[in-house]
């Protein structure tokens, strides 16, 4: 008996593990199932330099019958035969079948076109084309290259890490070739260095990190500023933090303020940026992401020069560490744990892109519209974020009419969300270098005492 269940359980395992059938599908479309085309592209203007490129995507829909079940007046199930479109994936048409044309019948390679050496101002049409089959027709508008002639700036960063006591959690560090990395990133975004984009703007920026400290020692190392907090200090927080149930970013702000002399360096010589981490404390209050300010001061030499959009700004003759009452008018706020670990929305690169006055592209995060635009750059594109949480967007906006025509577009831009983050436009370059010009708080750049120490 002993000998017949060990056979037995042979048996099973044998058939356990028995090869399971396998049936291979072919999920290949041929070339009659497409119905319709539909060509998108990055923009509607592209820059002749040379470096912009302008990419195309054709979506392709397919049509089939399908049966379409309605209730009648007696509440009966009726079938009836529709016509339905559907996307076909461009990964199981054949190879290279569908294909991008200029309006002149010449292919364009790649489905990526450049415009060097087209005339600014000209208009170029371009169609995708299966077999008889084409799509509807995109107009790309050359675009005049910008005068880039203005100098480059150079902006000295400190950071300062407000590090928590031991006993209330742990602490933290970052090194200086971190640091370096970060500025890098957001040097190649401000500076064209890294994107296609067909309208990406050079801004002729570099920040750089600080080698000397407001008394004009040697930092030990270049761009940190290392201030242990005390436990009597984190109280402090704590209750700024518990008054009228404000945030722990605007407690910190109100911290920093409190202390400027020893957490605020003159904004004459340094861009501040702040590097904090929550600790200890009520679960009812956290601290943000990040936390930046637009401009709020203008100096009176440019006055009659107003930077759109910028509301409630004051014109001043001078400005000095004195007279901060804000830290963001001269810096932002970073929670280290973002600050190491950023999200598909959070750059470095888009909250110093707003403390030098870009707005945001998002109707979600700006819902302030002038003349049909949120951002006062014509070359950017608004959208919804609700409809659109990829790179490849539309301009529809919050409740309008889905079945309407759009314009696609493809995010490069650090003031998007969900963005390849590695550009900002020509004429969001220009808005930056006007308000570096203008605003004060953003005057780090003509000292070059972080640098030399005098």
């Amino acid at each position: 008996m002993k000998n017949v269940f060990k056979y037995l359980v042979v048996l099973l395992l044998l058939w356990g593990c028995e090869k399971e059938k396998t049936i291979v599908l072919d999920l290949g479309a041929t070339k009659d199932e497409i119905y319709r085309i539909e060509l998108r592209a990055d923009h509607n203007t592209l820059l002749s330099n040379g470096i912009a490129k302008m990419e195309f995507y054709p979506v392709v829909y397919g049509k089939k019958t399908v049966d379409h079940y309605n209730k009648n007046d007696e509440e009966e199930y009726i079938a009836e035969k529709i016509e339905v479109e559907y996307l076909i994936p461009n990964d199981i048409l054949p190879g290279n079948y569908v294909k991008i044309y200029d309006s002149n019948g010449h292919e364009v390679d790649d489905n990526i076109y450049s415009a060097e050496g087209d005339v600014p101002g000209s208009i170029i049409e371009f169609y995708a084309k299966a077999g008889e089959i084409e799509s509807n027709r995109l107009s790309v508008a050359v675009r005049a290259l910008p005068d880039e002639s203005y100098e480059e700036l150079v902006i000295p960063v400190i950071f300062h890490f407000l590090l928590p006591p031991a006993i209330t959690g742990p602490t933290f560090d970052v090194s200086v070739e971190y640091l370096e990395n970060v500025l890098q990133r957001m040097n190649d975004v401000f500076n064209r260095r890294i994107t296609s984009d067909p309208n990406g703007g050079n801004a002729k920026i570099t920040f750089k990190l600080a080698l000397y400290n407001e008394a004009g020692i040697r930092l030990q190392e270049a761009g940190k500023h290392i201030v242990q907090l005390s436990q009597s200090n984190m109280s402090l927080i704590g209750s700024y933090a518990d008054q009228n149930s404000s945030s722990l970013s605007v407690a910190y702000n109100k911290f920093i303020i409190r202390y400027r002399s020893s957490f605020l360096w003159d904004p004459n010589k340094y861009l501040n940026i702040w590097v904090a981490r929550k600790s200890g404390g009520g679960d009812y209050y956290d601290l943000a992401a990040y936390q930046s300010e637009y401009p709020k001061v203008i100096h009176s030499d440019y006055a009659l020069e107003p930077i759109p959009g910028l509301e409630n700004i004051t014109v001043v003759n001078s400005y000095e560490s004195s007279d901060v009452s804000d830290c963001l008018e001269v810096g932002v706020i970073l929670n280290y744990d973002s600050f190491l670990s950023p999200s598909t929305n959070y750059s470095l690169a888009k909250i110093i892109g707003r403390y030098c006055g870009l707005f945001y592209t998002d109707q979600d995060n700006n819902n302030k519209f002038v003349d049909g635009d949120n951002d006062f750059c014509t070359d950017t594109y608004f959208y919804y974020s609700g409809y659109n949480t990829g790179i490849f967007k539309n301009n529809r906006l919050y409740r309008e009419d889905e079945d309407a025509a759009y314009e696609w577009f493809t995010s490069f831009n650090v003031m998007d969300n969900y963005s390849r983050k590695n550009s900002i436009s020509v004429d969001q370059a220009l808005r930056i270098r006007h308000v570096l010009k203008a605003c004060p708080s953003r005057w780090a750049y003509k000292s070059d005492w972080a640098f030399i120490g005098k």
